[in-house]
């Protein structure tokens, strides 16, 4: 088998475990803050419930991606799948809000798996090819998010609002064979964590680390609210929630096939992650004009563009300054700085939500874009200096 052919199963491979991993994920997305006010939740609450997902992130993104370093990327992929079976599991059956926090919290560590998922792309991918390989992964995460609120909106139109829960644990089912049997069972060398200095010590770790942080709090903060916004504000329901989380899944992955794989190669990963940042700072300020089904429209479809542009030149750039018997490790960092955002601007927005008024989260979210785009764009020169730095070196290896 030539190499190129290895690569692209190996790619096709990942973007299908994604795919089926983030159907479910996206199944329970627009309903849980709907789900939760079942439990008499406050606005405020349920942005702690969303963030508990990303603080279990935060602890367990590095363990994992050190583990699939260690023990491979499939068998690694597996396990967390089978976690998250029983995650939704507990959420589905839940008769408590209690439950529904500890099937979140179990649901958020086993979504650490993606970092093991991101290593496949860094294992098969030359670095000057990464962003492309980056975007077939999200174009994974976005078409399952593209199907996952339609499904869930027809499986509530047909019994309630548990059955997407169920119908979540029955695909983590079906990607733990699937792991097992399509993912590579080898992974990057086996190396400890990554220590505070190791990662200071890597040209344009840090600076790159922290924009993607940045960026993310305010990205869960349009995220989180979103269809809170949309029942207080339009009066939409599960099933429109879930209508409009297709709509922009759909947008995701159009803008991710075409417009950042053809960009990535042509204008540079960190001035795409400016870009991105740029056009959310846009959409989150657009949200609070929204009066009516078609206004909400065209910030969704600018959320959508920005985070399909932004996202996947991150990890590439990232990807570009770190060592290659470091990628499993890094991918771990990455996710954990990004899930400790994720806890911060769920909790924020919920808090804005609820102290202010149901557009306070977008204002707050696009001044936060804005820091993060114009941050972005300074490093465009640095960044050129840290990838032929890191080139240089693994060329001496």
């Amino acid at each position: 088998m030539s190499e190129e052919i290895h690569r692209k199963r190996a790619l096709g491979a990942v973007f299908i475990t994604v795919f089926v991993d983030m159907i479910g994920f996206g199944m329970v997305v627009p309903i849980l803050p709907t789900y939760a006010r079942e439990f008499s939740a406050s606005p405020g609450t349920i942005g702690v419930l969303v963030a508990v997902y990303s603080l279990a992130q935060l602890l367990l993104a590095p363990v994992v991606g050190r583990a699939s370093d260690r023990w491979g990327r499939g068998p690694v992929i597996a396990a967390t799948a089978a976690g998250g079976l029983v995650a939704y599991l507990a959420m589905g059956l839940a008769g408590s809000l209690i439950a529904v926090f500890a099937g979140r919290i179990l649901s958020g560590a086993c979504a650490a798996s993606t970092a093991a998922a991101q290593g496949v792309v860094a294992d098969v991918l030359p670095a000057e090819r990464r962003a492309g390989g980056m975007a077939v992964v999200g174009a994974g995460i976005g078409l399952g998010i593209v199907l996952g609120p339609g499904i869930a909106s027809l499986l509530v139109a047909l019994g309630d609002e548990r059955w997407p829960f169920f119908a979540a644990a029955v695909l983590c089912a079906a990607n733990i064979v699937w792991a097992l049997a399509a993912l590579p069972r080898q992974g990057g060398a086996a190396r400890e964590g990554m220590r505070p200095a190791e990662a200071r010590a890597i040209p344009g770790l840090v600076p790159l680390l922290a924009v993607s942080g940045a960026v993310m709090v305010g990205f869960s903060m349009i995220d989180s609210q979103f269809p809170l916004f949309t029942a207080d504000r339009l009066g939409f329901g599960p099933v429109e929630n879930g209508v409009l989380f297709m709509y922009v899944g759909v947008l995701i992955v159009l803008v991710q096939l075409t417009a950042t794989r053809w960009l990535s190669s042509r204008v540079g990963e960190v001035t795409l992650m400016a870009v991105g940042a740029l056009i959310l700072a846009l959409g989150a300020a657009l949200v609070p004009l929204a009066q009516d089904w078609w206004y909400v429209a065209l910030p969704a479809a600018l959320v959508a563009a920005g985070n399909a542009t932004n996202a996947p030149s991150t990890m590439a750039a990232i990807s570009r300054v770190t060592p290659q018997d470091r990628q499993g490790v890094m991918f771990g960092v990455s996710q954990s700085v990004n899930a400790g955002a994720r806890v911060v601007g769920p909790v924020l927005g919920g808090w804005l939500f609820q102290q202010f008024a149901p557009s306070a989260p977008y204002i707050a979210a696009a001044l936060v874009l804005v820091v993060a785009a114009a941050a972005a764009w300074a490093l465009r020169g640095p960044a050129r200096t840290w990838t032929a730095s890191q080139e240089e070196a693994g060329s001496q290896v």
